[in-house]
């Protein structure tokens, strides 16, 4: 006979696999409706983009980025108070800059800054923005 610790031990597993597949269906859902709206805002699209908030722990080493080492158009889609928005839509003029107060998908339990990388209609994200940056540039060059 089996174990019924056993049993148990399976069926926790399989409880804990489908409550992660909804999860990240449900993540990835998000994304995907956050970057049909960033593409109607923007009317562009663009291999990256990039969800920054100004309270960010790396903005201005991603500030820098932005304003020098980028090789191509980005899209970024900032969080921040109106007169920083504006000022840094300004500095930003190389890349498209969209208010993230304009977006209505909700990012409940998302991190505020992040990088999406679309690559034909398949999306990654990355969460350690100024090293994935360091990279790509690098790369592009």
């Amino acid at each position: 006979m089996t174990d019924p610790f056993f049993l148990c031990t399976l069926l926790w597993f399989a409880l804990s696999i489908a409550a992660l597949a909804r999860l990240r269906r449900r993540d990835r859902q998000a994304i995907q409706a956050q970057i049909r709206q960033v593409g109607q805002l923007a009317d562009e699209t663009n291999e990256l983009i990039l969800f920054l908030d100004y309270s960010a722990p790396g903005f201005k080493e991603i500030d820098a980025f932005l304003l020098t080492d980028m090789p191509g158009r980005v899209t970024v889609v900032f969080h921040a108070p109106q007169w920083l928005f504006a000022a840094k839509a300004k500095r930003w003029e190389r890349h498209c800059v969209v208010s993230a107060d304009c977006l209505n998908a909700s990012s409940s339990g998302m991190t505020p800054t992040r990088v999406v990388l679309d690559k034909g209609g398949k999306y990654r994200v990355f969460y350690e923005v100024p090293a994935f940056l360091k990279l790509w540039s690098r790369s592009k060059m």
